[in-house]
């Protein structure tokens, strides 16, 4: 049988990872990008297979012509699966992604499991199946995948041993034009090829789900019945991190032959993670004023989650929102009016997040990102939190939310308490 000849599209993390895995695999591959594409419909001829990184929208010229030429498009997490030799997790959901798979990785090392981060966190899925292929890895290696519904969209044979979803609310509906129904639908797929048994769901996206090993009973969180912690010796709290640490222990404990005995192992591993930066980040603290980075809060829900865990009376919270809208409802952000003394608008939804709030809300615009951040900063008083909690994708004035958090850090460190910056990344209840 004659290996297929790759085209990967785009040449990001994804894309170099697929071409990583298709060189270990001996396959023929090329990388191409919407900058390098020879002239239209030419560029797939002798293409046997289309593999698209989550970054290229359907928007493309060159994805527009890879489905016009009607190779078989699929995705990196998808090339990665076709070829992983073992087994994997996998993890989904609008918000809360990254922490499970934190937490999984975290609670399935304590049990001596060789488990690491992949996807959208850690590497991608296709540098890991490559690092196992080529001896770089243990053969054991166990990935929690961390997935999109982008990369969702093109899987056909993504099996994982078992995968959660943990909610679905308003993000990217301006991809999907079904709305909230598509989105759900696309995250659906994770399931595929998952039994019944395996299919986690989130506490707030599937309640009373009959599957469920572990649960919060009178205060505790348990494991088949038996006690792992107490919810308030947890590192993280508020509802939306205890569906996060649920959905850990229901993955992790599906990789494991022995639940009683990793008990003790699990508490620990529980009691010690730490979330990754931008996550609810205490940046400073001067002169009872707090300063938060929430830059990974793209969307309204993940806005809701961070005013509901901010500590404090209310009206309390200077909010800064604003950056690329993704066809979202920002509505819900009204029922929380009591806990923002102020609403600080910018970038590109600046002007749509105002019409929606400010008849609830005291907004003000703020054409640059820089200038909104030092008026928050010069208008708090003591008791006020600064939070940097966008609800929106960063790309129409960052290169990712990761960047926006770091620039608020400059602008708040430069507003003249750099005596006080906390460099440790200490980190808010969340």
């Amino acid at each position: 049988m004659n290996k297929p000849n790759i085209c990967i599209l785009g040449a990001g993390r994804s894309g170099q990872a697929a071409a990583r895995l298709a060189e270990c695999l001996r396959l023929s591959a090329r990388m191409l990008t919407d900058d390098d594409t020879v002239s239209p419909n030419d560029n797939f001829l002798d293409v046997d297979l289309i593999i698209v990184s989550p970054g290229i929208p359907p928007t493309s010229p060159l994805y527009r012509e890879a489905v016009a030429s009607r190779r078989e498009i699929i995705s990196e997490l998808e090339f990665a699966a076709r070829h992983f030799p073992g087994k994997y997790f996998a993890v989904t959901g609008t918000n809360g992604k990254t922490t499970t798979t934190e937490l999984t990785v975290q609670l399935l090392l304590a049990a001596g499991v060789n488990a690491v981060a992949a996807g959208n966190i850690g590497n991608a899925f296709s540098a890991v199946c490559a690092g196992v292929l080529s001896g770089g890895l243990p053969p054991d290696t166990l990935p929690v995948v961390e997935v999109s519904s982008f990369q969702l969209e093109r899987v056909r044979d993504f099996a994982p041993l078992a995968a959660a979803i943990l909610n679905v609310a308003d993000d990217h509906l301006d991809r999907y034009p079904g709305g909230l129904a598509e989105y759900g639908m696309i995250k659906e797929r994770i399931f595929n090829h998952v039994p019944p048994a395996n299919r986690i769901y989130g506490i707030t996206y599937k309640p009373g789900w009959t599957e469920s090993r572990a649960e919060i009973e009178n205060g505790l969180v348990k494991l088949d019945g038996l006690e792992v912690i107490a919810v308030a010796d947890l590192p993280l709290q508020g509802r939306h991190n205890q569906e996060n640490v649920l959905a850990a222990l229901e993955l992790a404990v599906r990789g494991l032959d022995s639940t009683a005995a990793q008990i003790p192992a699990f508490r620990n591993a529980l009691s010690a993670y730490s979330p990754a930066r931008h996550r609810l980040e205490k940046v400073l603290e001067n002169n009872g004023i707090t300063y938060v980075n929430d830059s990974k809060g793209t969307n309204p829900a993940a806005v809701i989650a961070a005013l509901r865990s901010i500590p404090g009376a209310d009206r309390n919270i200077r909010l800064i929102l604003g950056g690329l809208d993704k066809d979202m409802d920002f509505s819900p952000l009204n029922d929380y009016a009591a806990r923002i003394r102020k609403a600080y608008l910018t970038g590109q939804c600046r002007e749509k997040l105002y019409r929606t709030l400010h008849d609830r809300l005291d907004c003000e615009q703020f054409p640059d990102f820089d200038v909104c951040v030092r008026a928050a900063c010069r208008e708090a008083v003591t008791g006020d939190t600064v939070l940097l909690s966008p609800g929106c994708a960063s790309w129409d004035m960052f290169k990712d939310y990761r960047e926006r958090g770091d620039r608020f850090g400059e602008l708040v460190r430069s507003h003249g308490f750099t005596d006080v910056f906390i460099p440790d990344h200490r980190k808010l209840q969340r």
